[in-house]
């Protein structure tokens, strides 16, 4: 008799607790997320380039979900000094989000890096990959003049 009772509460304590169970999604959203309203990318305002640089593009590449064309300018010593993206879409929003997000990224990277030997941004490889592909060729553009 006592554990037909104690199953019984047991059984409307877990029924209760089900019932209560809230499936809507958080109300917090997280900030990072790929999915956030993604900002315009912003390159760089133009600015008169220093005596001797030269500035070179990258060819339009594609990815299964994005276009993409990266432009670099050198300095007179051959030096990376400035990095644009021209072009980048993306097919739907997930895609937008995450090239707004890897953008900067790899713009920040590569001028600190000082060449487009940078690392892919998690979530955006196929971006990165054709980031830096752009870019490869953007500088060796630049480097011939």
């Amino acid at each position: 008799m006592h554990r037909a009772l104690a199953a019984l509460v047991v059984t409307v304590v877990v029924v209760v607790l089900l019932v209560g169970y809230d499936t809507r999604p958080p109300v917090r959203r997280n900030p990072e997320s790929a999915l956030r309203t993604p900002a315009p990318i912003r390159t760089p305002a133009a600015t008169p380039l220093p005596a001797g640089a030269r500035t070179g593009k990258g060819p339009h590449i594609s990815t299964p979900f994005s276009s993409i064309q990266v432009q670099a300018t050198l300095d007179r010593r051959g030096r990376l000094i400035a990095v644009e993206t021209l072009s980048l879409t993306g097919s739907d929003t997930h895609t937008r989000a995450l090239n707004a997000r890897a953008e900067p990224i790899l713009r920040e990277e590569a001028l600190e890096a000082g060449s487009a030997d940078v690392d892919v941004v998690t979530g955006a490889t196929y971006t990165s990959e054709s980031w830096r592909d752009s870019l490869a060729a953007a500088i060796e553009a630049a480097r011939r003049g």
